[in-house]
């Protein structure tokens, strides 16, 4: 048989021995440890177990294992540890003290500056060995040892039988033997010493020697100590049994854990975790031994396994339960048999007198209480009963149809003599409670019913198919509805209100619920036994929100099985010491409910990652991410040493597109990949406390932008197709602006092209309606004056034709006057046919030599003006240039010779020009009969207003009139003034047009 072998048969048969059972893992190197030597256990004030190895140092969380042998050190062969864990300063030396190395804040380094500890340290060793083993010196002859605690306190012990206290040699112990050494261990700083010969244990404290009594295992032989300075423990092994030491009151005591085989030089280190309740065992060769001490306590009837299946059981005594046939066992196993020889293992129950009732074939058989259970009597009931209950001491017994109908008799006394009520359900009818006066709740195995006075009608309350397995009631009134396959129900105010299930489903199966002094519910299932807060489930009730936080215990916890029995009466046991208990497929479950305790973390670190790169780092509480990195791994460091599966470790990734609660494998790696670059929160919670509380820590993460991808970068490019946007909206706006200040010029130009044409247009329209009124006034004129010439004709013509032909005279007189009216109207006809050509002429702004116009005017009336023996005189310099309209000036020029030769006789006509920037005037003068007073007064008046005048041609002559009509046609005036001595001077004033 192995050594394992030989140990876990051991501690199996220490199970039945001490008062806590246990359970063993070993590691070594095929499970974690770099090494199978462990040399020295202790736990750091964070939390962690440290192994002390011939490969380096450990860290050990209670699921993983994190080995320090990479430090750069001339050899990873670790020794002992000696320091302060409270002050978090943990020494250890290397072999041959080459190196020391400092743990500290979780993590090992190796010390290059020395403490006042590790300077005492090195400099005793020189000369001594430091006493700080966790085992006994296994050579200690001719070897000397220090002791160091503190500057004030510090020993050395000689091999010689004598001790020196700082530095100081003490007074001789009486009957010290020399090899007293193996026999020392310390407990704070106080020594002490066994002394067989004076079967007392010696006490030395700050140099003072005292002697203590000590129970007879301390001065058995063969008894080997352990002790460990840094961790104040110190244990003794005598005949394969290990006790810890205990000092108290000056009192040394021994307190048994457990029955170990212990092979010689095989145990090196121990160390207890009192906390987790666990015992560390390191080994020379064969690795660490994890002993877990368990207060659950499982009782057997045999080594036979299907003689340790059980259903229902009773309270029986103060610490015990009894079956339905008659076996009574406490927490140690059977101890007593009353052969029931029930055939039904699925209920059985007490009456108001405890006798006790079981099924025995077709009949329900009591068992007395006054007769030690020996005596019995039989009831019989026509059919076979197949469940009774004692509920609130009404007595239910159902009997199952084939038909799977069930009818429901209800008794009010044990004498099963007169029913008050009955009823039928159509269903195998699995639990019974009562809801308040004539009102129950009843399960099936299909459904959950109420049934209630008068009518006494089920009434189905599940809305799915239910299989009911038991309806328990707690202290609070609430019922609570345990299923097979669907969970546990509320049920409260006539609703049935579902609970959570736990992550992994095992309480789908729930058998039945107990509830402790301390508010939490104890329910067993087919996979283990779970315990919660009540006030978190009926806080769920209210809000759905806020879930509850299941504690599972299982076989790690000491059971043999994880399967649990029930749909049976009673399914569980409350004894009258406290304890529960529940049947199970491998033996009875023992448990006091205040003595099993649920493991939660105290704390928990974020500090390593695992890069899948090279280029991603973690500086404190930052994690610096490569862009394309492939993956990391976020360990979440938790120091815990119970069941892994009760370990509640959430994180979430905020900013992330999937920001959501995510569980974190048992493990402890957090994943993380795929993320964009930019900043994130990892946010990590680790549930502390059985009420829902959780401590939260959180990681910043940042994924590496690539330079395109900063927001640098981004807002860059924004900016460059921001300006590039407004330099092609400048551009195209100075298009716009070049082309609106192109067509404005074309527009200017245009316009003012359509401005001169309009003011030519209006011009023409002006004159147009100027000639139209001027050609009015001429017709109206005509009309009016060419009758009276005409009539005149006529007249004369008719006078002439009547006259006798031989009146010479009067035909002369009437011939002259016909000639006279002849004259006169064809000089009126062709006075009007030169105005009629004047409006023909169009406007011309050609320079020209107005000299060279009056010499041709001059050449055209010369001859009129020699019958006249008149003289034209052109006093105009040659040349004298004007841009006025010429054919206008022509015609003036005409008309203005015209009227001259008409009005002089033997005299001249003289025509000059006055010049200056502004003011073009031309002279025309005679010296003929002049005009009189009266006519240039009524051509000045007329010039003013020749729009409005009518054109008096019978009296005046036309010529002046149309000079009049053309100076308005070119914006002139005309003045009238007598010539010295005789004839008219004429001035015509044009406004001169070069200067506009």
């Amino acid at each position: 048989m192995s050594f394992k072998a030989l140990i876990l048969l051991l501690l199996f048969w220490i199970q039945l021995c001490y008062g806590q059972q246990t359970a063993s893992v070993w590691y070594d190197t095929d499970n974690g440890l770099p090494q199978n030597s462990v040399k020295d256990i202790i736990k750091d004030k964070y939390g962690f177990i440290w192994l002390s190895t011939e490969n380096g140092l450990v860290r050990y969380d209670g699921f993983n294992f994190v080995t320090y042998n990479h430090l750069n050190l001339k050899n990873n062969r670790f020794t002992s540890f000696f320091g302060s864990v409270e002050k978090d300063s943990i020494y250890n030396f290397t072999a041959y003290t080459e190196n020391i190395t400092l743990l500290s804040k979780r993590k090992v380094s190796v010390l290059y500056k020395q403490t006042n500890c590790t300077k005492k340290a090195l400099n005793e060793s020189k000369l001594y060995n430091l006493f700080v083993k966790n085992s006994s010196p296994e050579k200690i002859d001719n070897k000397d040892y220090f002791l160091y605690f503190d500057k004030k306190n510090s020993y050395h012990l000689f091999n010689n039988g004598t001790i020196q206290y700082n530095g100081k040699k003490m007074v001789p112990i009486k009957d010290l033997h020399e090899n007293y050494i193996a026999n020392t261990f310390c407990l704070g700083q106080n020594i002490f010493i066994i002394s067989r010969t004076l079967q007392k244990i010696i006490k030395i404290s700050s140099g003072q020697i005292s002697y203590l009594d000590a129970s007879d295992i301390f001065f058995q032989h063969n008894v080997k100590i352990y002790w460990s300075q840094i961790n104040n423990q110190c244990f003794i092994f005598h005949d394969n049994t290990l006790y810890k030491v205990s000092y108290q009151n000056n009192e040394i005591g021994l307190n048994k854990m457990i029955h170990y085989d212990l092979n010689e030089n095989s145990l090196a280190s121990i160390y207890y975790d009192e906390i987790n309740n666990k015992l560390y065992l390191g080994t020379l060769s064969d690795g660490l031994n994890v002993v877990k001490f368990n207060n659950f306590h499982v009782a057997n009837r045999s080594d036979k396994s299907y003689e340790n299946i059980f259903y229902s059981i009773l309270p029986f005594d103060d610490d015990k339960v009894i079956t339905s046939s008659g076996d009574v066992y406490n927490e140690n196993g059977l101890i007593k048999q009353y052969h029931f020889n029930a055939t039904s293992r699925f209920f059985m129950l007490y009456d108001r007198k405890k006798n006790i009732m079981v099924q025995n074939g077709t009949s329900l058989v009591r068992f007395f209480k006054n007769s030690n259970y020996s005596k019995s009597e039989s009831l019989y009931f026509g059919q076979t009963p197949s469940h009774v209950l004692n509920i609130n001491n009404y007595y239910v017994i159902m009997f199952h149809k084939p038909t799977l109908k069930s009818i429901l008799t209800f008794y009010k006394d044990s004498s099963f003599q007169n029913s008050f009520l009955q009823f039928s359900i159509p269903n195998v009818v699995t639990s019974v409670q009562e809801l308040s006066n004539n009102k129950w709740l009843v399960g099936t195995r299909d459904a959950l019913y109420s049934i209630e006075a008068p009518s006494f009608v089920p009434k189905k309350i599940s809305t799915i198919p239910l299989n009911i397995r038991e309806i328990t009631k707690t202290k609070d009134g609430n019922l609570w509805v345990m299923t097979q396959g669907n969970g546990f129900f509320l049920y409260k105010k006539g609703q049935l209100i579902k609970m959570p299930e736990d992550k992994n489903g095992y309480l789908s199966f729930s058998h039945t619920i107990l509830e402790d002094k301390n508010g939490f519910l104890w329910i067993s299932t087919n996979n283990g036994l779970f315990k919660v807060f009540k006030d978190n489930l009926l806080q769920y009730s209210q809000d759905k929100k806020v879930l509850p936080n299941y504690y599972r215990y299982s076989k790690e916890d000491g059971f043999n099985t994880n399967e649990f029995n029930g749909g049976c009466s009673p399914s569980s046991s409350v004894l009258q010491n406290g304890n529960f208990v529940f049947p199970s497929i491998k033996g009875l479950v023992f448990f006091d409910p205040e003595k099993i305790r649920c493991y939660y973390p105290k704390n928990f670190f974020l500090e390593r990652v695992i890069f899948y790169d090279s280029k991603s780092k973690i500086k404190g509480q930052d994690i610096h991410l490569e862009n394309n990195f492939y993956k990391a791994a976020i360990w979440v460091d938790v120091p815990y040493y119970a069941n892994r599966a009760n370990l509640v470790i959430e994180a979430k990734l905020k900013d992330s597109k999937n920001e959501k609660w995510e569980r974190v494998n048992s493990d402890g790696k957090y994943y993380i990949s795929n993320l964009e670059p930019g900043q994130y929160q990892l946010i990590v919670r680790v549930l502390v406390s059985p009420k829902g509380k959780y401590l939260y820590k959180t990681l910043n993460i940042k994924v590496k932008y690539l330079f395109y991808q900063t927001l640098i970068f981004k807002s860059f490019i924004v900016l460059l197709l921001a300006f590039i946007v407004f330099i092609l909206f400048k551009i195209r706006i100075k298009r716009q602006e070049k082309k609106k200040r192109e067509l404005e010029k074309i527009i200017a130009i245009r316009t003012r092209k359509l401005s001169r044409t309009v003011s030519k247009l209006e011009y023409t329209k002006e004159q147009l309606r100027k000639e139209s009124i001027q050609q009015k006034k001429l017709l109206e004129t005509i009309s009016h004056d060419i009758i009276t010439p005409i009539k005149f004709l006529s007249i004369t013509a008719q006078k002439l034709y009547e006259t006798d032909e031989h009146d010479r005279y009067i035909q002369k007189k009437y011939f002259e006057s016909f000639y006279k009216s002849s004259v006169e109207f064809y000089n009126f006809v062709k006075t009007l046919k030169e105005y009629a050509e004047i409006y023909n002429i169009s406007e011309k702004n050609e320079i020209y030599n107005v000299y060279e116009v009056v010499e041709a005017k001059k050449t055209l009336f010369e001859v009129a003006a020699k019958e006249q023996n008149t003289l034209i005189v052109n006093n105009i310099q040659d040349p004298t240039y004007s841009k006025i309209n010429q054919n206008v000036v022509a015609v003036i020029i005409h008309n203005l010779i015209d009227n001259a030769i008409k009005n002089t006789t033997n005299g001249v006509i003289e025509l000059s020009t006055i010049e200056n920037d502004n003011v073009f005037s031309l002279e025309v003068s005679d010296t003929g009969k002049g005009m009189s007073k009266e006519q240039m007064t009524y051509y000045e008046k007329l010039q003013d207003n020749i729009e409005n005048e009518k054109l008096v041609l019978q009296k005046y002559s036309l010529g002046l009139h149309l000079i009049l009509q053309l100076l308005m046609m070119i914006n002139g005036k005309i003045e009238f003034k007598n010539n010295t001595p005789n004839g008219t001077i004429v001035s015509i004033k044009i406004k001169n047009p070069k200067h506009d």
